[in-house]
């Protein structure tokens, strides 16, 4: 059953009154020449499961699919819910990254036509693949090398630092959306975001509950908002 969403009639068109479900997603990526615009993506093989079906990473907030193309892999984020200023969050996201001199983040494209699906065309993010263990794997991986885990603390330290003085949050700081790529941190989900040209929105999501404040509301939405999840991190890699 596809989520209602409410929308404001405008002098032209009424705009969509539903929103696709993941099988709506998993139906259409499968035929990615005909239901994807981007002409890198539209060549791309889709990462399958055992069983031949396309294999998402599903959050609260998105599913994201591998695709191999020609030259390099990508990460299609497809969101499962609409937000009123999505847009023009991620292009003030998108420019910042695109300008900064951190080596954590990544560059995507935001596509205002980025899949087809029920002959709508509706918006996806286009990312460069991050490939590499998850935080927790990585842990996980080096339980028996104490010295390994003591650089990642340090590292982690001086990313901190680094966003703090670029005047920025990432906004939901957890396991899932840090990767270690070549042993170095990289950072993936933008959607809670914060860039300093944000300074008057208030915040589109909390970010996983297990690492935010529990006071944490919309309205704080600055560049302060990793602090608290920042040190549960810390704290649990010590």
């Amino acid at each position: 059953m596809r989520r209602l969403l409410l929308y404001q009639e405008t002098e032209t068109k009424l705009k969509l009154s539903w929103w696709p479900t993941p099988q709506d997603y998993n139906e259409a990526i499968q035929i990615t020449c005909a239901n994807l615009q981007d002409p890198e993506l539209q060549h791309g093989q889709v990462y399958t499961d055992a069983l031949g079906l396309p294999r998402p990473i599903t959050g609260s907030f998105a599913c994201v699919y591998r695709l191999h193309c020609i030259e390099k892999d990508f990460a299609l984020r497809l969101f499962l819910r609409n937000i009123s200023d999505q847009e023009q969050r991620y292009a003030l996201i998108s420019d910042f990254v695109q300008h900064d001199d951190l080596p954590y983040t990544v560059t995507f494209d935001f596509l205002r036509s980025g899949i087809k699906v029920m002959g709508e065309w509706l918006p996806a993010l286009k990312m460069e693949w991050v490939d590499g263990p998850s935080l927790d794997d990585y842990i996980v991986e080096n339980l028996a090398n104490p010295d390994k885990l003591g650089i990642l603390c340090d590292k982690f330290v001086a990313m901190m630092d680094d966003l703090h003085r670029a005047g920025i949050a990432h906004g939901d700081l957890q396991h899932g959306n840090i990767i270690l790529w070549r042993d170095e941190l990289r950072l993936v989900d933008y959607d809670g975001m914060f860039v300093p040209k944000m300074r008057a929105m208030e915040a589109n999501e909390l970010g996983h509950r297990n690492y935010q404040h529990p006071a944490r509301a919309a309205k704080h939405f600055g560049p302060y908002l990793d602090n608290f999840s920042a040190w549960v991190i810390y704290a649990s890699i010590k």
